[in-house]
């Protein structure tokens, strides 16, 4: 295994680390992804709850600073901890559709039995893996 990780995670420690995103711009992500799925009150209610978060004394505020502390802190990504433990690892339902949808698989139109379908996904995922090692 420390075969794999050696190639595959040879330049881990060059890359930059993932940046703390501004508040400002998560807030307004946070709206825009609400906007579509509320009705108008709610989310004038929900816009009310974001500015009262986000003021000078607000808790947005003091949160944002425990992200850019924690950032500070360590070598890796600030989210990697929290990514790793409570999407991947503490997460209870099938994490492939569910948080990571780059394994979503295409119709594939030449497999339409399951077990062909599976055993040409496994095959595809051992020669990834040979190619990790070669």
């Amino acid at each position: 295994m420390s075969e794999i990780s050696g190639k595959t995670f040879k330049y881990q420690k060059s890359l930059p680390k993932l940046p703390v995103p501004p508040l400002e711009d998560t807030l307004n992500k946070y709206l825009n992804t609400l906007r579509p799925i509320l009705s108008s009150s709610a989310y004038v209610q929900a816009e009310a709850a974001v500015h009262e978060f986000a003021k000078p004394d607000g808790q947005g505020v003091e949160l944002q600073k425990r992200l850019k502390a924690r950032d500070e802190s360590t070598e890796k990504s600030w989210l990697i901890d929290w990514w790793n433990d409570y999407a991947y690892m503490g997460y209870r339902d099938p994490v492939v559709v569910n948080v990571n949808y780059f394994f979503v698989f295409k119709d594939d139109k030449r497999r339409r039995d399951p077990a062909s379908r599976a055993a040409s996904i496994v095959k595809a995922a051992l020669e990834f893996k040979r190619q990790l090692i070669k």
